[in-house]
């Protein structure tokens, strides 16, 4: 329904009626004084189109359409009012806007009158359809925004800007949800997106630069939710600039990609479109092709769904998009754009959030209430389109606020926090964990990443203590007050937030002491910085939870007998009742330093373990054979048990037998075996393991030894201090070596029981410290603790073993 009505016209201008009169000719006449102008009431010029809404969901609508509804002959400014018919149901009206969150299902007519203020009037009606509550039905659909260059100063959910982009469909759904103040990205577009895909900062991807390839063995969303949440469908679209070529996207998982491979476009209506590596040319306007493709996307899936939708926009060029895409009056000369570039930087995030809209009005009620949005820029807004009077110092590319402090907003289901603005710090990394948990993964952690998830329903969960960002220019980290920046060339500037938020002084430049300060954001970026983070650590952290030893770490070590070198590495990750630990079997030190050189020739040897984040005691224990033992924090496993038998072969090979009791034992003086100084030595495939006590074991009579590894059931390894009621000593084994000899028979061995065999120890309870598994419960946590004596690491499992060990 749409209606223009007419008021009157008031007329100012008189009637003068002729009179005749016997008056004298001669005698003088007064000209009456000419009739004002009749003013000119305003006209409706654009009707304005029925609309709707939702119920229980924020409605934002300029009814004035940028003030095009109506026009005035006159020139005559013109104020608005509103009526709603039968009832508001909970809209309101001001300067034309019509806003709130409808109470109730129904259609409210809406009368607007536009008055001149001299008399003239005229009204445009509408309907306001507002459709009853969607519920949502199963697993959520996820939509992840990526906007490429776009600050907080040009971001309609933030007041730093008089000049702010009209953005009615994503500032309606980001009034649904949670607003955060303090995210951070990186200050270019490719360490951004880098770190969003793996959960890594640039310092562990090594993508510092636009342009930077990740790395092919990175595992990115895609690729992760495959296998975590197998019932989602994913796709990317936009944007990718990570390398790799025409099919970079797809060879790192990608199933569906479409979009641009590089870091934009010098044409936003002539550029190269590439889908699932087949690159074609497009005419279409970016940001409209890219929302069509993911239209047609979503209209094709049948189960939930992850759509990446990582606009161009508003990256240069600046450029006059289509008219019937934003609200602002540019005449699209190449000179109006040189002198005018944040006009037509917002007009095209103005752009982009009307195709948004009909990529969003293009799902049902039900979808709708279904979906989740998470909204990013990927850095901040480039320099040409800055507003300088904004509070924020800096803009693309710096380490200031104004470069990685960008908009982020996640609304939809499950989000009970409505309206919310959140002061807790964020960085880029927190995405990946964080879309993955929105999707069903249990996921509180990933590498560098935090998930936000408990954020969006509890303000009070936990969150970051700092947080951190690199490039190739530098780095920058903070805690909720301060900010310390480090360029490449070593500089530094440290900041009071709280006090000064525009990042003007320096606290460096003052006179007061800030060390403490200054000593603990260094201490932090510090350990971040170390890709060592792991095994170059002093192996001191006590915590027997695995998801606190989430990273990576690389070393150089050398094969002493060849003189040869190689480069290990570790990832460890949780993932919701898991961790997992992935190496190439090489360690943190040197090795085949021992008299006789090994048997085996080490070599890297891709090895992944799983274990439970929270393991438990089994009622019974179980024994050692035919398990990888455990896996250390240098990446190099314990596989306690050899291969070596008596009477088997030759005596030294073959013991596959899980019940011979006559093993030898590797570290028993003279038994033969070729291991190092390190007591390790090398499998027939390479892969290098520790038999005893490993290398990397800490602490001394003043410090209780740390974590150094994890057993197959999921429990912690200590080294072997530990704090007796305020005495730090060592703990004692509960084995002891049997008296007497040993049965001395065709199937046995015979002679002393000397330590030769295993079996030639046996567990007596209350011995020592240590259980018949060489563990105990210590402050409430039971682990195992690795000793100089047998059984060195561990003699069987008090827990159950995840199959990952088996061998």
């Amino acid at each position: 329904m749409n209606k223009i009505i007419l008021s009157s016209l008031v007329s100012s201008a008189a009637l003068l009626a002729a009179c005749g009169g016997g008056g004298s000719s001669s005698s003088p006449t007064t000209s009456p004084p000419p009739p004002p102008a009749a003013n000119t009431a305003p006209v409706v010029s654009v009707a304005n189109n029925d609309q709707t809404a939702q119920v229980g969901q924020n409605f934002n609508y300029d009814a004035t359409q940028a003030g095009t509804t109506f026009t005035d002959a006159d020139g005559d400014m013109l104020t608005y009012s509103a009526s709603f018919a039968p009832t508001a149901a909970g809209l309101t009206a001001s300067a034309g806007v019509i806003t709130g969150s409808p109470s109730q299902d129904g259609t409210i007519t809406v009368t607007l009158t536009a008055d001149d203020g001299n008399g003239g009037q005229v009204s445009d009606e509408f309907d306001v359809v507002i459709n009853p509550a969607a519920t949502p039905s199963g697993k959520p659909n996820i939509i992840f925004i990526i906007s490429d260059d776009q600050g907080k100063d040009s971001s309609a959910q933030y007041a730093l800007s008089s000049d702010l982009p009209n953005t009615p469909n994503l500032t309606a759904i980001a009034d649904n949800g949670v607003i955060f103040e303090n995210a951070w990205v990186s200050p270019t577009c490719s360490p951004t997106r880098a770190a969003l895909m793996t959960g890594k900062y640039g310092v562990r991807t090594n993508v510092a630069a636009p342009g930077d390839d990740l790395a092919a063995n990175e595992i990115i969303l895609h690729q992760y939710l495959e296998t975590e949440a197998p019932d989602y469908t994913s796709a990317m679209i936009g944007k990718w600039h990570l390398g790799g070529g025409r099919t970079g996207p797809n060879d790192f998982g990608v199933d569906y990609f479409a979009g641009i491979i590089n870091g934009g476009v010098s044409d936003y209506n002539n550029w190269s479109l590439n889908i699932n590596g087949t690159n074609t040319t497009s005419t279409n306007y970016v940001t409209t092709e890219l929302t069509d493709l993911a239209i047609n996307w979503v209209d094709q899936q049948t189960g939930p769904w992850l759509l990446w939708l990582s606009y161009n926009a508003p990256h240069t060029p600046y450029h006059l998009p289509p008219s019937q895409l934003h609200s602002r009056n540019l005449s699209g000369t190449q000179a109006d754009i040189d002198a005018n570039q944040r006009d037509y930087y917002l007009a095209a995030i103005e752009a982009m959030d009307t195709e948004f809209g009909r990529l969003w009005d293009g799902l049902s009620a039900q979808e709708q209430a279904n979906t989740i949005l998470v909204y990013l820029g990927d850095n901040g807004t480039p320099g040409g389109a800055v507003d300088p009077v904004v509070s924020q110092r800096g803009n693309k590319g710096g380490l200031f606020q104004g470069g990685i402090n960008t908009p982020l907003f996640v609304s939809g289901p499950g989000i009970t926090r409505s309206g919310a603005r959140e002061e807790a710090l964020v960085t880029h990394a927190d995405l990946f964990p964080t879309l993955a948990e929105l999707a069903g993964v249990e996921l509180s952690n990933y590498f560098d990443g935090q998930s936000i998830v408990d954020l969006l329903s509890d303000e009070t969960a936990a969150t970051r203590d700092y947080a951190y960002t690199d490039h190739s220019g530098g780095w920058a980290i903070r805690n909720d007050r301060y900010k310390l920046i480090e360029s490449s060339n070593g500089d530094q500037d440290l900041f009071d937030l709280s006090n000064d938020p525009a990042e003007e002084t320096d606290l460096l430049d003052g006179a007061g002491d800030v060390s403490a300060i200054l000593s603990e954001l260094e201490t932090e970026a510090a350990r971040i910085r170390n890709v060592t983070n792991i095994t170059g650590e002093k192996f001191s952290n006590l915590s027997p939870l695995c998801s606190d030893y989430v990273g990576q770490y690389s070393a150089t070590a050398k094969d002493i007998f060849y003189n040869t070198e190689f480069q290990g590495s570790l990832e460890t990750s949780s993932t919701g009742n898991l961790c997992t630990f992935s190496s190439n079997a090489i360690p943190n030190h040197d090795f085949n330093d021992g008299e006789v050189s090994f048997a085996n020739v080490v070599g890297e040897v891709d090895q992944t373990f799983s274990f439970p984040t929270a393991p438990t005691l089994a009622a019974v224990t179980t024994p050692l054979n035919q398990i990888d033992n455990a896996i250390m924090l240098n990446g190099v496993k314990v596989d306690i048990l050899s291969a070596g038998c008596f009477g088997v072969g030759d005596g030294r090979t073959g013991c596959n037998d899980p019940s011979e009791p006559w093993r030898y034992d590797p570290m028993f003086p003279g038994s033969g075996f070729r291991v190092d100084n390190n007591n390790a030595h090398a499998q027939p495939n390479g892969s290098y393991h520790y038999h005893g006590p490993p290398p990397i074991t800490s602490g001394d009579e003043n410090t209780p030894s740390g974590v150094i590894g994890f057993a197959a059931d999921g429990f912690p390894i200590f080294g072997p201090y530990f704090d007796d009621n305020g005495t730090i000593r060592k703990a004692v084994p509960g084995y002891r070596l049997k008296e007497g000899s040993r049965p001395d028979g065709p199937d046995d061995p015979g002679g002393e029981y000397d330590g030769s065999f295993r079996a030639d120890w046996e567990y007596v309870d209350g011995l020592g410290d240590l259980d018949e598994c060489n563990g105990m419960t210590h402050d409430g946590q039971y682990g195992y603790r690795v000793t100089e004596a047998y059984p060195y690491i561990l003699a069987c499992f008090s827990g159950t073993p995840d199959p990952s060990f088996f061998k």
